[in-house]
């Protein structure tokens, strides 16, 4: 050959199937068969390339994605290229013909060397690459922690980390003196601590409750003007009972129980000593605060905590974020936690958050850490506000490298106005953390399975699958997935990304795409 160019390929990664776009990194082994060493580098350097054709001989990818050599390749060596090869967007049976090229010159195949031709089929399905995991809403807890350690610039504090996720914010001191809300009532019977949200807690649905406390406590009656039932001393424990839609309370500290009350209810038991956690035995944990008691009706107990908002945040911190964590990113946390619970106050209920992802992660007094604690006292009383008004402080394991605006979540296909504090932010720190410790993710779904998934969340019957589209980002470009829009064989569905891929489809979070990041 004139050009003294030539070669070989074999032991190719091909598959013979593949879904709808689906980008793939392959593997050729390439073999120099010529008399002239292939260049890695320089002017025009050889490639390793791929031509696509549909099973008709039409042309759908000529100049595909580039192989590089990692060094030059000698007369007579062989050598694997790897190379990522992005398929059609449509089913059908196809052909992919590799083809080395020396760049700004030729294609070997033009100079005589042939291609090795392998055919597949694009099937029906999709697979989509993500990163991130939640809901992606304010602050990024893995970012969090990239920023207080420095993976992305300088290392910040908490206060520069709540200021980076929540935009145009304040930080304002709500003591108790000045807090008229009063404490956190947080649920602890079911339906906190069930199913997907639990956070690891144990369910509490019973008609029984051993309670107990180093400092001993006291048990009112709030129907009567919080008239005193019975006193515990230390480690005596006292039954609370839910029998025939009323509220017992018996004193175990002799052989035989006494039964101190019985009626209406709702009791409370107090802590004699405030820094004497009051223990749950069914609930396996203690809690600072008061717990109250009441008949959920017929013989269940319904079980509210109630904890001043310091004390809630040190039982939140260590059930959100891992061990091990910087003291900035725990600030940082503490701050976040306290404002949601601060602007949790629940209306017409007896409670303001449940122990469970459904609102914050809480495991009481047990939990507690030294740099967790340490966190909560370096932050006392702040609460992150906007025009003089706590906001929602939203937060979420891991944003993606960008956050959600509140105004896309929640909000269907299209997006509403962001609330203060909750704009979309780039989160460099979130994206260089995961690559090391929480990284990207890939998942796959057939035809089938996204045409069932559509119509059990309402949308009918599309067909086979033809098409995936999520250009529908905010912000454009570079955000999270608004909506989805797939097109069947019998008709399309355009459904939003926050609930359809993460709950239909049970995905980790809607920074998406149907090609690697």
């Amino acid at each position: 050959m004139t050009s003294g160019f030539n070669g070989g390929y074999d032991q190719t990664t091909t598959p013979t199937q593949a879904t709808i776009g689906a980008t793939m990194a392959l593997s050729v082994r390439v073999t120099n068969y010529g008399q002239r060493a292939w260049p890695a580098a320089g002017a025009n350097p050889v490639r390793l390339s791929y031509h696509i054709f549909t099973s008709g001989g039409a042309v759908v990818v000529w100049d595909g994605n580039r192989g590089t050599l990692a060094a030059d390749v000698a007369p007579g060596q062989a050598v694997t290229v790897p190379i990522t090869v992005t398929l059609p967007g449509s089913t059908g049976s196809y052909t992919i013909a590799w083809d080395l090229v020396q760049e700004g010159v030729a294609w070997f195949s033009s100079l005589g060397v042939p291609r090795l031709v392998e055919s597949f089929t694009v099937q029906p399905g999709v697979t989509f690459y993500g990163k991130g995991f939640g809901h992606g809403v304010g602050m990024s807890q893995w970012g969090a922690q990239g920023w207080a350690t420095g993976v992305a610039g300088p290392a910040l504090t908490g206060e520069q980390i709540v200021a980076k996720y929540y935009s145009g914010t304040a930080l304002t001191v709500v003591d108790a003196a000045t807090n008229a809300r009063g404490p956190m009532r947080v649920l602890l019977s079911v339906p906190s601590s069930t199913g997907s949200v639990s956070c690891g807690g144990t369910a509490l649905a019973t008609w029984l409750i051993n309670v107990r406390s180093t400092g001993g406590f006291k048990v009112v009656n709030e129907a009567a003007g919080n008239a005193v039932i019975g006193t515990a001393s230390a480690n005596v424990t006292y039954q609370i009972a839910a029998r025939n839609g009323i509220v017992q309370v018996y004193d175990q500290s002799t052989a035989t129980p006494t039964l101190r009350y019985q009626g209406p209810g709702p009791v409370t038991a107090v802590p004699t000593d405030p820094n004497a956690p009051i223990t749950v035995q069914e609930k396996n944990a203690f809690y600072r605060g008061s717990i109250q008691f009441r008949n959920d009706g017929g013989n269940t107990l319904r079980v509210v905590n109630f904890v001043g908002y310091d004390s809630y945040v040190q039982g939140v911190i260590p059930k959100e974020m891992p061990q091990g964590w910087h003291l900035e990113a725990y600030k940082a946390q503490a701050m976040a936690a306290r404002t949601y619970g601060f602007t949790s106050t629940g209306t017409g209920r007896d409670y303001d958050v449940r122990d469970d992802q459904m609102d914050q992660c809480y495991g009481g007094a047990t939990v507690e850490t030294t740099i967790t604690n340490q966190a909560v006292a370096a932050t006392l009383g702040k609460v992150i506000t906007a025009g003089g008004a706590a906001i929602r402080a939203y937060f979420s394991s891991s944003s993606g490298g960008y956050t959600v605006g509140d105004g896309c979540w929640n909000h269907g296909i299209t997006c509403g106005a962001n609330s203060p504090g909750l704009s979309p932010v780039a989160d460099a720190a979130d994206l260089a953390l995961s690559k090391w410790s929480n990284p990207g993710w890939t998942v796959s779904f057939t035809s089938d399975q996204i045409r069932s998934a559509l119509q059990r969340y309402g949308r009918g019957d599309i067909g086979a699958l033809v098409s995936v589209d999520l250009s529908n980002q905010a912000p454009a470009g570079v955000g999270h997935v608004v909506s989805v829009r797939f097109q069947g064989t019998a008709g399309s569905a355009e459904v939003p990304a926050d609930v359809f891929l993460r709950t239909s489809l049970g995905m980790r979070s809607t920074m998406v795409r149907l090609s690697p990041f």
